[in-house]
């Protein structure tokens, strides 16, 4: 079972194609960002019933063993993301080239912690900052193309249902953001 006290990031023992992109990041942003807690790999969009019957939809990622871990705001997290493809792979040329097919797909990192635990000197919403230190390790990296960034809470959330988010993770001292781009899956063999 997956503590939520102390969540781990699982990670594919040989992913491939758009697993593999993701996985690279997810990895490559934990490794560079010293306050991203908890960086988490491909997201689905899991679904339960509520009470009364209304279907409630969250972000989850594949713990192992049949087992899947919801990805919504942590209070135990300082800092956590995860990735969320958003739409179908596309070849962004007209003509292949013979034998392998390029493609893209629009993926959506979403970052959300809490400023008080990540740097407690800084008594101001700082998340313009942490948005510059994602941003620096994508454009780096270089294989992903930063189609735009929002940060209201509505917005970085959008998909899911608004209610599983508890109040007080929506205002001061939570803050996230949303960053949409177009990350290249490589080159698929035909």
């Amino acid at each position: 079972m997956v503590s939520y006290a102390q969540p781990e990031a699982p990670t594919l023992p040989a992913p491939v194609g758009l697993d593999a992109e993701i996985q690279r990041l997810q990895l490559l942003l934990a490794a560079e960002l010293s306050w991203l807690q908890v960086s988490y790999g491909k997201a689905y969009r899991g679904s339960r019933k509520a009470p009364g019957g209304k279907v409630q939809y969250f972000p989850e990622v594949y713990a192992g063993k049949r087992e899947y871990r919801d990805v919504l705001p942590n209070d135990n997290v300082a800092a956590q993301s995860f990735f969320y493809p958003t739409g179908p792979q596309a070849n962004p040329n007209r003509e292949p080239l013979p034998g392998t097919l390029s493609l893209q797909q629009p993926v959506d990192l979403i970052v959300w912690g809490n400023l008080e635990a990540i740097d407690p000197t800084k008594t101001w919403r700082y998340e313009a900052e942490l948005v510059v230190d994602v941003v620096r390790v994508l454009n780096e990296d270089g294989r992903a193309r930063i189609v735009r960034v929002v940060t209201q809470a509505e917005e970085v959330f959008r998909g899911f249902s608004p209610e599983l988010l508890p109040a007080h993770q929506l205002r001061q001292p939570w803050a996230g953001f949303r960053v949409q781009m177009e990350l290249n899956v490589g080159n698929v063999l035909c």
